[in-house]
């Protein structure tokens, strides 16, 4: 994979020096203006730092994409009595933030921010901007402003209203010690920007630019997404702390709209036809510029950074096949998102993990029967690179994994656009049902496209039956990849989605009939046999009896269930009354700081507290809300 050269030059031409705790602000100490914005090459080296930036932990390599956004109905950061408060990832996870808590800083965000503004205030004074042949400069602009509105995006998911300029820091320091601004504003700003950079910028493939560097595609389908954040609901900071949204929402999703009909009607993006091949490809570091599914990847070094593979994906133990069980997998799922999967749909085992890798030192898979101890598998070290494995066999101790993570994919721009439409016509029109189609077709296999493509769309005749499958195919096609969160809370359904969740969950455990996400099951089975696939590492998935129970095996003893390869585990309603209780509290406790009756102050408390350092930093121009 060519990664973009983000630093060597970089830091041989400034360094950096904080100006403020308060915003965490940066100047370049050598180069400054003219002489950086005089050179096309200067200029491209600030845009780079911006780059380098966003691939920080704080921002795309941990934080942001996988910490902070969950919990939800779907993928959660698992806790205990103990863990569940303390100021740590799994603590903030589950929605108990503190102004304390040392994992919720914002200063890297607003660094990166500092850095963008440099650039776009660089570029605009330049005498290069105004020359003939002036491409190159707007895009570099173009870049700037995207990846500042991308800074600003997620400021206001996290913490609502927050510090705004869209100016480099003063050297009087005149304007650093800023109070907070209205996301609605925000909100505007960022989408002025945008519709201004993807003028410039060019698609993807051209002028050999790839997915990880910003392209029009990409930020067309971030203004739509920005634009159903807009438009949607999000925690105000007001009496009572209510979920509102803007009274002109449809104009936020008429823009959404118009924007993803542009990356359609373009064809430069399309759905790869393997949905396993998408995440292979992800792991093994490798580009895709055939269907350019991923409309941006953000650059990340292997040995250096990025924790897709660590924080979440398979569990791996050591085991002389792959090396060292360099994993964490803070982020889970459950056996409630699995059977939330029609059980042909192809997504379900590229995504549910259901098993670890080398628990007993041998290169095996094992079977997981603890129902909310599945893992994301989306990142799976055995479709990691040699380079990776290399490193790997050697390592002591935890590494950087080195995988891209996906801001974007088409598939998102497709499932946006079906949603607008649907808004917008009260219903859902041919075009949104064609789109919904698009996706459901790489799910299944061609036998299925009749009934679980066709008749299942074409059955969706009103406004609520097609938002309600929507709701249902973004989750079954975006899990794990810190998206649900904030569909969630833009539907103001993050809370009720968890609650339901714990009580189908519990109906499971109860052996009740249930339904999940429009899936149906009158029962469940007690106990799952399992046994090796002829290669005596793999589990032989496809005969584990995960939909029925198997009356003939349950009447064999152990030593006969041995003989013919099986291994029996309890399963669901088979749990004994203790092991019942503990994952019903369990997912009780998972995402309670969202609830009034374990924070004291209100429901749907999604936001992190601003951390004390900043508060304390703001010469009183900043104070927490929401209760913190």
């Amino acid at each position: 994979m060519k990664k973009i050269k983000y630093i060597i030059i970089l830091l041989t031409a400034f360094s950096i020096a904080a100006c403020s705790d308060f915003l965490d602000t940066s100047t370049p100490s050598k180069l400054v203006g003219p002489t950086v914005y005089s050179s096309v090459f200067y200029t491209q080296n600030e845009v780079m730092g911006i780059y380098s930036l966003i691939a920080n932990d704080n921002l795309y390599a941990k934080s942001v994409s996988l910490l902070w956004s969950t919990n939800t109905d779907i993928e959660f950061a698992g806790a205990d009595t103990t863990t569940i408060t303390q100021n740590t990832n799994r603590g903030s996870s589950n929605y108990y933030g503190t102004s304390a808590n040392p994992v919720l800083p914002w200063t890297n965000i607003y660094k990166m921010i500092e850095r963008a503004n440099l650039c776009v205030e660089g570029i605009n004074n330049s005498p290069l901007l105004s020359q003939k042949d002036s491409t190159t400069m707007k895009i570099l602009l173009g870049e700037a402003l995207t990846m500042r509105a991308m800074g600003y995006y997620e400021l206001v998911k996290h913490w609502g209203d927050v510090p705004f300029k869209e100016e480099p820091t003063f050297p009087d320091l005149s304007n650093v010690y800023l109070g907070k601004t209205n996301r609605d504003t925000i909100y505007n700003n960022m989408i002025k920007d945008l519709l201004v950079a993807e003028k410039s910028v060019p698609w993807i493939g051209q002028l050999s630019y790839t997915s990880e560097r910003i392209t029009k595609g990409f930020i067309k389908g971030l203004i739509a997404r920005i634009c159903l954040s807009a438009g949607g609901y999000s925690l105000r900071d007001k009496t009572g702390y209510p979920m509102e949204r803007v009274a002109n929402w449809r104009d936020y999703y008429v823009v959404a709209n118009q924007k993803c009909k542009e990356i359609i009607d373009n064809g430069t993006h399309k759905l790869n036809p393997s949905y396993l091949s998408v995440w292979k490809n992800i792991n093994a570091l490798t580009i895709d510029q055939i269907y350019n599914e991923n409309m941006f990847e953000v650059a990340l070094g292997l040995g250096q950074n990025g924790e897709m593979g660590y924080t979440t994906g398979v569990r791996f133990y050591k085991n002389t096949k792959y090396g060292l069980g360099n994993n964490a997998n803070t982020v889970n799922t459950s056996a409630y998102y699995f059977y939330s999967f029609d059980k042909n749909d192809l997504r379900r085992d590229v995504t549910v993990a259901k098993e670890t890798y080398g628990k007993t030192g041998l290169p095996k898979e094992d079977f997981t029967a603890n129902p909310i101890s599945y893992n994301i598998g989306k990142w799976d070290q055995r479709w990691m690179s040699s380079s990776w494995l290399a490193i790997n066999m050697a390592a002591a101790g935890k590494f950087g994994y080195g995988i891209n993570w996906v801001v974007m994919r088409f598939s998102d721009v497709l499932l946006m656009y079906a949603e607008s439409e649907n808004e917008l016509n009260s219903g859902p029109t041919d075009a949104a049902k064609n789109a919904l189609k698009q996706v459901r077709r790489r799910a299944f296999a061609t036998t299925d496209y009749s009934a679980k493509v066709d008749n299942y769309v074409n059955a969706l005749g009103d406004h609520d039956s097609f938002f309600n499958a929507i709701t249902n195919e973004r989750a079954w096609e975006f899990g794990g990849e810190g998206i649900r969160k904030w569909d969630l809370v833009r539907w103001n359904k993050l809370e009720t989605k968890i609650e339901e969740q714990r009580q189908k969950f519990q109906a499971m455990l109860n052996g009740e009939a249930v339904t999940i996400f429009g899936n149906s099951y009158s029962s469940l089975p007690t106990n799952i046999y399992w046994k090796y696939a002829v290669d005596n590492e793999n589990i032989d998935w496809a005969n584990v009896n995960y939909y029925e129970q198997k009356s003939d095996l349950d009447l064999l003893s152990t030593t006969q269930l041995k003989a013919l390869g099986y291994t029996k585990v309890a399963w669901l309603a088979g749990f004994s009354t203790a092991n019942k209780n503990v994952y019903n509290g369990t997912l009780r406790l998972f995402s309670s700081g969202l609830q009034k009756r374990y924070n004291g102050v209100c429901d749907n408390r999604y936001l992190f507290p601003i951390y004390s350092t900043a508060i304390s930093d703001s010469n009183g121009a900043l104070k927490n809300s929401y209760g913190f």
